[in-house]
């Protein structure tokens, strides 16, 4: 993780994205310069390619290659919270979420919804996020932070998480990726995966779904079979 960067920093790169601007360092991004960005843009739909938010196809594709600098200041922003709330271990508490916006209540409903996982709303000066009772705790869990990223970016309305990732927008997948990052810290999978060495383990000690904890592990470069990478 990248520790120069600030939590302030953060803000106002997110505040950038969400006010319909280009990312602040596409001029810099790693992603942009490599061969591998635009012809992931080249492949990229429509609507993944124009999306206003971001125009960089590393960012939208964020758990294959990219390294875009905004994913490490999310990471940071992530940790923050973290250091905040004093958690030093997972699994992470969900009342973390809490602390996303100090100046308005949270309210957390579990509805038996069909199609979406969840989904966040600004109603009454006060936020209000919708989770599917119908899944299990740890799908439930990873969406509840998910749903959170849209509380930090002050985004509500139709911020639907469905059920499959498909098309997904470029904001879907950054709140995807916070939720990630705070759930699965890197300084705590690379302690805790040389003596457990499970996937279905490190899911159930992070209560993520098994899916996100191989994609993450992926994205950390712990291939299951393979040694923890020097850090």
């Amino acid at each position: 993780m990248n520790n120069t960067i600030k939590p302030r920093e953060v803000m106002v790169t997110l505040g950038e994205l969400w006010g319909g601007k280009q990312c602040p360092h596409e001029k810099v991004c790693a992603c942009r310069k490599g061969s591998w960005c635009p012809e992931a843009k080249a492949k990229a739909s429509d609507v993944e390619r124009n999306y206003p938010m971001m125009h960089l196809a590393g960012c939208a594709f964020a758990y294959n290659r990219c390294c875009c600098q905004v994913l490490e200041e999310i990471e940071v922003l992530a940790f923050e919270y973290l250091k905040q709330r004093g958690v030093k271990e997972p699994p992470v508490p969900v009342d973390l979420i809490e602390m996303f916006d100090t100046n308005r209540s949270i309210d957390m409903r579990y509805l038996p919804l069909k199609r979406y996982l969840g989904c966040t709303w600004f109603i009454d000066n006060e936020w209000v996020v919708h989770l599917n009772a119908n899944v299990p705790s740890d799908v439930i869990h990873h969406t509840a932070f998910h749903e959170g990223f849209h509380i930090i970016c002050g985004s509500s309305g139709f911020n639907f998480k469905r059920d499959d990732n498909d098309r997904q927008a470029v904001s879907e997948r950054l709140a995807d990726y916070f939720a990630a990052s705070i759930l699965m810290p890197r300084d705590f999978v690379y302690t805790l995966w040389p003596e457990v060495r499970d996937v279905d383990k490190m899911s159930t000690i992070f209560g993520v779904p098994n899916q996100v904890m191989k994609q993450w592990l992926v994205r950390l470069r712990i291939p299951a079979a393979q040694p923890v990478p020097a850090r």
